[in-house]
C-alpha cells in the first residue's frame, strides 16, 4: 500500500496522506484500543486478586499448624475461628495497614495471621473440631458484587483432607 503521494503543480512538490489513508489508520487504532483496554482492565483486576490467594494460603498453613499445636495440648477445638477483619465492608479502596488491629484480636493473634500492608480483602476463618474454612471477601471494582475466595479442610480419622481453593466472582 502506498503511504504517501507526490503531487506536482507548477514545479512544487507536495507530500501528504490522503483522507482514506488517514481514516484507515484511525480505524486500526480504534480496533487496537477496543481490544487492549478490556484486556488491561482484566489484568489489573487479576493482579488484585493475587492478594486473596496468598492470604488464603497463609491462613490455611497457619490453621494446620494450629491443629498440630492443639493436638499436643489436647484443646477442645481443633481449628481456630477468627472473626472478619477489618470489620468494615469491602470496597474498591484498600484497607489501611493496621498491624495493631490484627495483634489486638485474640483469635487472630492465636492463629498468628497478620497483614502489615494495605489490602483489598476482608479475612475470616471458621473452625470446629472437625473442619475449617479460610475466607477472603473483597470488592475490587466497587460495585455491589463481592468476590469470595475460600479453602476448606476436614479432619477425617486424624488426617486433614484439604480442598482446592474455591473462587466465586473472581473478577466480579
Amino acid at each position: 500500500m502506498k503511504t504517501s503521494r507526490v503531487i506536482r503543480r507548477s514545479g512544487a512538490v507536495e507530500v501528504g496522506f490522503t483522507l482514506v489513508e488517514l481514516m484507515i489508520v484511525v480505524v486500526i487504532l480504534g480496533i487496537l484500543a477496543a481490544v487492549a483496554i478490556p484486556a488491561f482492565s482484566r489484568y489489573v483486576k487479576r493482579s488484585k486478586t493475587s492478594e486473596a490467594s496468598a492470604g488464603i494460603a497463609s491462613m490455611y498453613r497457619l490453621q494446620l499448624s494450629y491443629y498440630e499445636n492443639t493436638q499436643e495440648r489436647t484443646s477442645a477445638t481443633s481449628f481456630a475461628t477468627c472473626s472478619a477483619l477489618p470489620t468494615a465492608a469491602p470496597t474498591a479502596s484498600k484497607y489501611p495497614a493496621n498491624v495493631t488491629l490484627w495483634m489486638n484480636s485474640s483469635d487472630w493473634n492465636s492463629l498468628g495471621f497478620v497483614i502489615d500492608r494495605p489490602h483489598y480483602y476482608q479475612y475470616s476463618t471458621e473452625g470446629t473440631n472437625t473442619a475449617m474454612t479460610a475466607r477472603a471477601v473483597g470488592n475490587i471494582d466497587g460495585d455491589s458484587t463481592n468476590s469470595t475466595f475460600e479453602r476448606s479442610a476436614l479432619l477425617n480419622s486424624g488426617e486433614i483432607q484439604g480442598a482446592q481453593i474455591r473462587i466465586v466472582n473472581e473478577l466480579e
